[in-house]
């Protein structure tokens, strides 16, 4: 009897907090919908998709919006790759030098980005490369690359070496053998290291702020647009961020299953 009132009172405090962490999303929803300064008030209105109708209207936002999705898919792919190879180094490698690369690999993802941010801003400028793809996805890869390395090399480590060993028998060579065995065998890590390379790159707000322009310019950077000294088109604002949600939600959805798995993945032997 204690056991079930202990289990009921758990799943009404796991349902409390689940509404809780949702509620902003529901708020943030309902103001979209709303028109005006109806935005401000209560919770009598009567449900418009006028401001996504204004929002979608801006070229700028679009082009924002384009521009976003581009730098965040190149430093996905480009993320996963690095951090396949740079992950599986470091987890089939013995000895001082593998070492420190894995400690290095792990302080420039513990660093500020202020650290990085001036040091890039004069390379770019210098270069010419300021306000252009390459340098956004470059910055990128300071916050991805380092923790789809560490989580790939943790992966890695769970799979026996036998596997790469009966490939290497059967002909394979070393990158042959990654690639056709080990990697298939890493769907689930690899899922789990994508969505979050999607996640943080695409939320991503103070590098681009810095060093894109009006030719980069990404919708996390776009979206403070709707905030100005006339004031804030709070439904406006709200139906923008809706949008900006969406693709991370979309993402996650169509890769929960890897997510999962590659989160608990070690968990039971």
């Amino acid at each position: 009897m204690q056991k079930n009132s202990f289990g009921a009172a758990r799943t009404v405090l796991t349902y409390i907090i689940v509404l809780g962490s949702l509620l902003p999303l529901v708020w943030l929803l309902v103001t979209s919908l709303k028109v005006g300064r109806s935005a401000q008030g209560g919770f009598s209105f009567i449900p418009s998709f006028d401001s996504f109708a204004s929002v979608l209207g801006q070229s700028d936002f679009f082009e924002a919006y384009g521009n976003s999705l581009i730098i965040v898919a190149a430093t996905t792919l480009l993320s996963l790759f690095f951090g396949i190879t740079a992950g599986y180094t470091i987890a089939r490698t013995q000895g001082k030098a593998t070492g420190a690369m894995g400690i290095w690999i792990i302080l420039v993802r513990m660093a500020p980005p202020m650290g990085f941010a001036l040091p890039f801003f004069l390379m770019f400028r210098a270069t010419g490369l300021l306000d252009t793809y390459p340098a956004l996805v470059l910055v990128y890869l300071t916050i991805t690359l380092p923790f789809v390395t560490w989580i790939m090399a943790g992966y890695f480590r769970s799979i026996p070496v036998a596997l790469e060993e009966a490939a290497r028998i059967d002909g394979c060579t070393r990158i042959q053998a990654l690639f056709r065995i080990i990697v298939p065998s890493s769907w689930p890590g690899i899922a789990t290291c994508a969505i979050f390379s999607f996640i943080m790159s695409w939320n991503e707000f103070f590098y681009p702020l810095i060093l894109s322009g009006r030719e980069t310019r990404t919708v996390s950077v776009s979206i403070q647009g709707f905030i100005s000294y006339a004031g804030v088109d709070w439904a406006e604002l709200s139906a923008a961020s809706v949008l900006v949600i969406l693709p991370v939600l979309i993402f996650t959805i169509f890769t929960q299953k890897g997510l999962i798995r590659g989160l608990t993945a070690g968990a039971v032997k």
